[in-house]
């Protein structure tokens, strides 16, 4: 089994600090095992993380489509993943919300999901999927081409100034929701119970899908609790990683940051090698630093 796993690493000092007390044994013995081979994405600024970017490799796309990929659809329709946010207005600026901090419920998501659907209605050839309270993806037959915009994966917990879509089409969509948004009865709903509004969308991940798979397994459990920034969360479910799939006899080994995804997998070693790795353990830490 070849296993990815996403944001397995973090340009935050907290989250390194919280990583180097791990002791994660399993995935120090695979290190040892395998061998770094292609290596894909580029910097922290890309608007496509380096997990989508590998598995758009891996399925033979020129660029990545996550949300065509969320609902296993072919090339016939464009997609995009619509994510419900908070905009918090700072005194240095406008943060994105990670997602889960809006304790959206599946019954409000469907009833926002219903509002919004007045500006993507099906009578114009939309078509919608709830896939969570969060996650919902748009798709159109022509729409969509040409669009691009970064992935919320990039924007949530950050400031939005460097994620904005530079499409004007983006932004006036974006533009209209928050007007449908603003004062709606559901966000006052919200409001009263002291929860965040859900004053704008954010629509990300665009793109087709060949409709070729990508012969990976990918275990996303380090994406919320990073996204969320609760470095104790993402600390265990590392441990929960190696106890778990890292345990198990991988042919390859797919690590994801902010930066870089990285592959390992078995290489004929020289005798030198061998008895290089035999006797020195690798340092999982600065692997991970590294992407």
């Amino acid at each position: 089994m070849h296993l990815m796993i996403p944001h397995a690493g973090a340009l935050d000092e907290a989250a390194r600090h919280a990583f180097s007390s791990l002791a994660l044994p399993n995935l120090a013995a695979l290190l040892n095992r395998l061998s770094p081979t292609e290596t894909w994405g580029s910097d922290e600024f890309s608007p496509q993380p380096p997990h989508h970017i590998a598995l758009a490799a891996l399925r033979g796309q020129a660029e990545p489509s996550a949300a065509a990929w969320a609902v296993d659809a072919g090339p016939e329709l464009s997609w995009a993943l619509m994510t419900p946010v908070h905009l918090a207005v700072g005194t240095d600026g406008v943060d994105v919300l990670p997602p889960a901090a809006l304790q959206l419920s599946e019954s409000e998501a469907a009833r926002f999901a219903a509002l919004l659907r007045e500006l993507w209605p099906e009578s114009e050839g939309w078509q919608w999927r709830l896939l969570d309270a969060t996650h919902w993806v748009i798709g159109h037959a022509t729409a969509l081409d040409g669009l691009q915009a970064a992935s919320i994966e990039r924007a949530a917990g950050r400031p939005i100034e460097p994620w904005l879509p530079q499409s004007r089409v983006l932004r006036r969509w974006q533009n209209e929701a928050q007007m449908l948004m603003h004062g709606h009865v559901l966000n006052e709903e919200r409001e009263a119970r002291g929860e965040h509004a859900i004053n704008s969308v954010w629509i990300g991940d665009i793109g087709r899908s060949n409709g070729k798979p990508a012969d990976v397994t990918v275990d996303a459990r380090l994406t919320e609790p990073l996204l969320n920034g609760d470095l104790a969360a993402w600390a265990e479910a590392w441990q929960r990683l190696d106890a778990g799939p890292l345990a198990e006899a991988l042919t390859g080994l797919t690590l994801c940051g902010e930066r870089f995804a990285r592959h390992f997998s078995a290489q004929p070693l020289s005798l030198i090698e061998k008895l290089k790795r035999r006797w020195q353990s690798p340092d999982v830490a600065a692997v991970l630093e590294a992407l």
